[in-house]
């Protein structure tokens, strides 16, 4: 019990500390103008504060040292806070004069490198497609490509208010209650500091007085601590049971289902129409939702379902088949209702072409 009330205070701290301080840093990217400007990509008119991942990391490293726990989980996690830390350094100076994305993906592979070499490695398939141990190089190969993919997608996710804050809210929810379950104190402290931070930030990002946006540097920050922390739990040799592993497996794949699958069908369109995987569009999940009438509020709100349900059915299923085929099902709904967004799209253009020759006729 007093360990809850704790975990509760301080998530509750951080959040009340984030409506604080967030407006006085939003004041002061305004002032060094680290701004996001508007253009014809974009559905903003003024310039917007680029100071998510910024207020995010801030509210991370003050709570961790009031509360008394930096060193602590700081020593249990270092490779992890300084190569997050170096992304979040990148993704504003990205923010101020827009990096190549080859720089970045260069840097995100070497800071994939270090943490595979820090021992944070995938070192197994859980029973996907039959396989379980993993030859140690391909270890080293699969996490270094399972980071980078998964920083790249988190990236190109942030297109609409509230989805990156929002999904990195229920990921971190989702930690949270593992590592109460393996008795993970360190990781608990970490990952309710992250949810009380992006409760404010959230509160802030879909204002639209003090409006404020995630920009790269959160979502490269958050992207990269996610899935290395993801990588940590389903290597944690505190959990002996493989059906356990399983069930965390599943989650992963589940919450990170809908950032990776996208990218990757984004990528292979942009390549199938002679562009560079690199070059920004409006293809992504969130712009097809957008684009047949949806708020952002709403989008996000409806992929974190989707990216719920997505667990839930994969754990139901569980009893019935394997991790290979629950796997194979969570891609498969997925990408039905891609199909279906793409078809509604479509429609609402063909409606629109009618309109138009109607109006000129």
């Amino acid at each position: 019990m007093n360990l809850s009330f704790t975990l509760l205070a301080l998530g509750i701290a951080t959040f009340i500390a984030g409506l604080v301080i967030i407006p006085i840093i939003r004041k002061t990217a305004i002032y060094f103008n680290l701004v996001d400007k508007p253009n014809y990509r974009k559905l903003h008119t003024n310039p917007v504060p680029l100071v998510g991942g910024i207020s995010i990391a801030f509210l991370l490293f003050l709570l961790l040292f009031l509360s008394g726990n930096f060193v602590i989980v700081f020593q249990k996690y270092m490779p992890l806070f300084l190569s997050a830390f170096v992304l979040l350094l990148v993704g504003v100076i990205d923010d101020k004069i827009d990096l190549s994305a080859k720089y970045k993906l260069v840097l995100q592979i070497l800071l994939a490198v270090l943490m595979a070499f820090s021992g944070t490695r995938i070192t197994s398939f859980y029973g996907f497609f039959g396989i379980y141990e993993i030859p140690i190089y391909l270890q080293y190969v699969l996490t270094i490509i399972v980071i980078t993919g998964v920083v790249n997608a988190f990236n190109l996710m942030d297109g609409v208010d509230g989805l990156v804050g929002s999904f990195s809210f229920l990921g971190f929810t989702l930690f949270f209650l593992v590592s109460l379950f393996y008795k993970n104190i360190e990781m608990s402290v970490l990952t309710v500091v992250f949810m009380g931070s992006l409760l404010s930030f959230l509160r802030y990002n879909l204002s639209h007085q003090k409006k404020i946006f995630m920009g790269d540097s959160g979502s490269l920050f958050l992207g990269f601590t996610l899935i290395t922390l993801g990588i940590t739990i389903l290597e944690s040799k505190q959990n002996n049971l493989q059906s356990d592993y399983s069930y965390i497996f599943l989650l992963l794949v589940s919450f990170f289902t809908i950032p990776v699958l996208d990218s990757i069908r984004v990528y292979l369109a942009r390549i199938k129409k002679g562009n560079s995987p690199f070059k920004a569009d409006k293809s992504h999940i969130h712009h097809l939702l957008l684009s047949i009438g949806l708020t952002h509020k709403k989008i996000s709100t409806y992929l974190v379902l989707v990216c719920a349900i997505l667990f839930v059915v994969g754990l139901g299923l569980t009893l019935y088949f394997s991790t290979t085929l629950i796997v194979l099902i969570m891609m498969s709904l997925f990408w039905i209702m891609v199909k279906i967004l793409l078809s509604i799209n479509s429609l609402f253009e063909w409606k629109l072409k009618i309109k138009q020759i109607e109006t000129n006729s």
